[in-house]
């Protein structure tokens, strides 16, 4: 559920090969200045470079490509070979990763890095047994509620139109059991669905907010994190392995070199998020404990409902045991207060970096 609304990448590639090479055709969700694309950026450049030119790349952001919905559809038929995918397209791929996405899963990013450094091999064999090769995790972050009037309670956002993405089962099943009928969309439909009224309340990362321009039609931010939305970039074994054997691992190599940094600066981008919307003028709304408890309470009672259906009871049982331990291994109980800060809870300042996002014509970065 709430699966990264952030900007993320969803690469796609045509492999276009001949006397000049092999050229990787990729669009991505992703604006021109966000992390994502400054990876690709550096990527090429190193690829190009390693490779004599033999290997290059070429962008096409600000999702023309389509959601991942529609990438993944097009890599069964071949034409696109390589995606970076959402939560949900993750979850296309594997069921069993619907279950990071469960709301209020985690507290913080210190128990997001523990339980996934325990199930990484878990979730690559997943792909790998789906028919795609991991290129490389890319971290979204904690999702937020954003409304244009204060959700403050269950009763609350009863009352309200809500958004969930498009084939996002997880989030339509704990809605429906809270007595939310969903207005399900796509990405690109949120904004003009805001500017309309046909919904007023959406969720996404701080970063995608504002990347995304929802955050203009957005007045309260529910300070609470609702769940965890991470992304990683895949290729079809098939694509794979029709790139020249001698640069298959210059490939990985490098994708993952430059994919490596974003976690912490998408971290980063999502805290100076915070501070710019509250320089906007969007109010924090915290829950009560009590109304934190009912969410919470309908939450446990739709993940008991779709257990087994939308991920296994196995890979739900195992991500819980590894929370568990890590938890008994902590010396101080969080607060209330601290459990409402942004996850990382570090203390961060100044604006965040202009994101150019009519910018979507295709990039080719030259070698230096």
């Amino acid at each position: 559920m709430f699966v990264g609304i952030n900007v993320v990448l969803v690469f796609s590639t045509s492999v276009l090969a001949g006397e000049k090479g092999v050229t990787l055709k990729m669009a991505t969700l992703a604006p021109e200045g966000s992390p994502w694309m400054k990876a690709f950026h550096k990527a090429n450049r190193e690829l190009m470079s390693r490779t004599g030119g033999m290997v290059r790349m070429r962008a096409y952001p600000g999702g023309v490509m389509g959601d991942d919905h529609t990438v993944l559809r097009k890599m069964r038929i071949g034409q696109i070979q390589i995606a970076g995918l959402m939560g949900i397209g993750l979850a296309e791929v594997d069921k069993e990763f619907n279950v990071l996405a469960t709301p209020f899963l985690f507290r913080n990013y210190e128990e997001v890095d523990h339980v996934l450094r325990r199930i990484t091999d878990r979730l690559e064999k997943g792909l790998e047994d789906k028919g795609y090769v991991l290129l490389g995790w890319s971290e979204i972050g904690f999702i937020y509620m954003m409304s244009k009037a204060p959700m403050s309670s269950v009763d609350a956002v009863r009352g309200a139109k809500v958004w969930v993405p498009e084939g996002d089962s997880m989030s339509q099943a704990v809605f429906r059991k809270a007595g939310v009928v969903p207005v399900p969309l796509g990405i690109s439909d949120v904004l003009v669905a805001l500017q309309t009224g046909l919904i007023d309340v959406i969720y996404s990362t701080p970063f995608g907010a504002i990347a995304l321009q929802w955050f203009t039609k957005v007045g309260y931010i529910t300070t609470v994190p609702l769940s965890y939305a991470m992304g990683a970039v895949v290729i079809t074994r098939k694509a794979f392995e029709r790139i020249p054997q001698d640069h298959r691992k210059t490939v990985k190599e490098i994708f993952r070199k430059a994919l490596a940094p974003i976690n912490a600066e998408t971290r980063k981008d999502n805290e100076e998020a915070l501070t710019v919307m509250a320089r906007q003028g969007i109010e924090h709304v915290k829950l009560s404990p009590q109304e934190l408890a009912r969410f919470q309470k309908i939450v446990t009672e739709a993940v008991e409902g779709i257990a087994g259906k939308a991920f296994s009871n196995a890979i739900l049982e195992e991500v819980n045991e590894h929370l568990a331990e890590f938890r008994r291994g902590k010396t101080v109980s969080l607060t209330r207060e601290e459990e409402e800060l942004p996850p990382s809870r570090q203390v961060l300042d100044g604006i965040i970096r202009p994101i150019a996002l009519n910018d979507n014509r295709a990039h080719e970065t030259t070698a230096p």
